[in-house]
């Protein structure tokens, strides 16, 4: 039988991705951050080839494959979403546009092997039906699709086992691999994989009648699929066995049980990582896939297990070559699939392949260690000689307000939010600075309430970590207001960017918009001052600091409350300085939209660009000469 090997993996209009084309080597790792593409990558491979399976009807009389044109939803094994059309990149596919999924691939057969490639092209058919085309070489596609191929095995992940299962054929393990499924039939597959024959022939038919596959020592049992897969499982966790024991004709229930450390467990007690590891071994044993999808196999694993997962994937890759793609989050694994010649680690942003050098590729997993993934590849364009890591998770508005204090083509902002806290963006700038030596890093926070004195002991603070750390070449800003978005609602920015309405009217939006949510305000007006008594003045710890006298804040560790920012009296206005910004601006546009009229987003977006009312003292001069 043709095996085929999976070398490229060649993606368009799916999901997150526009285009991507992915090496795969022996084992390909995905990391980025939550929204990169990752697992859009793995759901596009094993969804073509089920459209491949669900169309597919045999070969002809000389041997080439038949493939119908359309197929239903209900027809498709694997099922990322309800309609398989939704898919695509920017919107649902339609009889013009849709996505393309394909592979280049070889095939081993004869003495030569046989290389070539094909493309599976989505699109909207009639009544609904999803109408596919394969470009390239047909017979590549047969064979993936064909029924005993076993393309691929998807595994999502495991979140443990039913404490019972009955024995399910082999054929609902087939379609359990293709629909992610794979912990529902977990004991059955190991029956299976147990009493499978392949490797059997007449000749060593004594040697298959004497062995105990429960009991004999692993190195003594017949070549087999079982076999390989309790050397690979012993690899990982020293003397682990399986131990498969049950009589289908009087029992209803399969009892699978685990040996190890000389005690004797049910299967589902086995731990969550023991579990995963057993799965994909034995999927992969059973079935040697030609591509096995594994999304975050290393998420129950603690880390002195994570590193003999990795040398049993690469093993499985040689006893059985299986290619493997695998999403991962943990930084061991890609440390040390950094220095494998047999891997290809793939760092995605936004559905595309970010190019590292061989210098800045053992980055990856150390952003990964600080949850910063997602700050993307302008961190290393050595174009970008100022790096602005800011705290907000959309970057669109503190590029503007950079752009206006500033900031030219030489700088990146880029989001920290990732970083779980400021320690944490301050370690990515130290990180950077060690990569790139030539960067200046400037740090975004919001000033989000604090009084002037609050702000000079952040200052302060700073500092003496700057020197206590020997760091240089990294700095922070706050915000002239509590946060960004703040400065895009004040009325002298909002007259210049809209100048059809009065200062009158401007001013008039702005008061009702404070008016009609002042509770709001200042609900977010205390909960922030709470915090900063909490965080700041009730730590005996800060106020031994000599920053804290040199700021100037109070010794009896008491902070001024959200009450003494505001008026006493209900009735007076509630002033514009002390208003959450980022609440104020949504609704002060709204109102300022209404009043203009036309095209909602149109005025957002010139209520979002750049003006000299952005100016901030604190930001000026921070991108260049004044």
């Amino acid at each position: 039988m043709s095996r085929v090997e999976v070398s490229k993996i060649s993606i368009t209009n799916f999901k997150r991705i526009q285009k991507l084309e992915l090496d795969v080597l022996p084992v390909t790792a995905l990391v980025g951050g939550n929204t990169s593409g990752k697992s859009s990558v793995l759901k596009a491979a094993q969804l073509c080839v089920s459209l491949l399976q669900a169309a597919y009807r045999g070969n002809n009389r000389k041997g080439e494959p038949i493939f119908v044109g359309s197929v239903g939803d209900d027809d498709v094994a694997f099922h990322p979403t309800q309609k398989i059309l939704d898919l695509r990149h920017g919107g649902a596919a339609t009889e013009r546009k849709g996505f393309e999924i394909g592979f280049d691939c070889v095939i081993e057969e004869g003495e030569e092997p046989e290389y070539g490639s094909f493309v599976l092209e989505v699109k909207r058919g009639k009544n609904a039906n999803i109408s596919l085309r394969i470009r390239g070489k047909k017979k590549f596609a047969g064979l993936i699709a064909s029924d005993g191929s076993s393309a691929s095995i998807f595994t999502p992940g495991l979140s443990g086992i039913s404490i019972k299962e009955e024995l399910r054929t082999r054929g609902a393990l087939a379609a359990g691999a293709m629909q992610g499924d794979a912990n529902t039939y977990l004991r059955s597959l190991l029956y299976h994989l147990f009493h499978d024959e392949e490797g059997w022939t007449e000749e060593n038919d004594e040697e298959w009648e004497e062995a105990d596959f429960n009991d004999s020592e692993i190195d003594e049992l017949p070549e087999s699929k079982w076999k390989s897969f309790c050397l690979l499982l012993a690899h990982i966790y020293d003397g682990a066995r399986i131990i498969v024991d049950h009589d289908e004709d009087i029992e209803q229930f399969l009892d699978i049980r685990v040996s190890i450390n000389g005690k004797v467990i049910p299967l589902d007690l086995a731990s969550t990582g023991m579990l995963q590891v057993i799965q994909i071994l034995a999927y992969s044993c059973f079935f040697k896939p030609a591509l096995l999808l594994l999304d975050e196999p290393d998420s129950h694993l603690h880390a002195d297990s994570q590193s003999k997962l990795l040398e049993a994937l690469i093993g499985l890759t040689h006893r059985t070559k299986t290619r493997i793609v695998l999403a991962s989050h943990s930084p061991q694994i890609i440390q040390e699939m950094n220095r494998r010649d047999s891997v290809n680690v793939c760092w995605m942003e936004d559905g595309s392949e970010v190019a590292l050098d061989d210098k800045n590729l053992p980055a990856v997993p150390l952003l990964m260690r600080l949850g910063a993934l997602g700050i993307g590849a302008e961190a290393f364009d050595p174009q970008k000689k100022i790096i602005l890591l800011t705290e907000d998770f959309n970057t669109d508005l503190v590029r503007i307000y950079a752009e206006a204090n500033g900031a030219g083509s030489d700088v990146a902002v880029l989001s920290y939010s990732g970083c779980e806290n400021l320690s944490g963006a301050r370690r990515l700038g130290i990180l950077l600075r060690d990569l790139r030596p030539d960067l200046s890093v400037l740090i975004h926070r919001d000033r989000d309430y604090r009084n002037e004195h609050e702000l000079r002991f952040e200052e302060l603070q700073f500092n003496s970590w700057c020197n206590a750390n020997n760091v240089d070449g990294i700095s922070e800003i706050f915000t002239k207001l509590n946060d960004i978005e703040h400065l895009f609602a004040t009325p002298e920015h909002i007259a210049l960017t809209l100048p059809e309405l009065t200062k009158d009217e401007i001013l008039a939006c702005i008061e009702s918009s404070i008016a009609e949510n002042r509770d709001e305000f200042v609900t977010s007006l205390d909960k922030a001052r709470a915090v900063l008594q909490q965080k700041l003045y009730d730590t005996p710890r800060l106020r031994q600091k000599k920053e804290w006298l040199e700021s100037g804040l109070p010794s009896t560790g008491k902070g001024p409350a959200g009450k003494s920012f505001r008026p006493a009296v209900s009735t007076d206005p509630f002033p514009f300085e002390i208003c959450h910004g980022k609440k104020l601006q949504r609704v002060v546009r709204q109102k300022v939209a209404a009043k203009v009229g036309g095209d909602f987003d149109i005025i957002v977006s010139k209520i979002q660009g750049s003006s000299i009312a952005l100016v901030d003292g604190n930001w000026l001069g921070k991108f260049g000469p004044k």
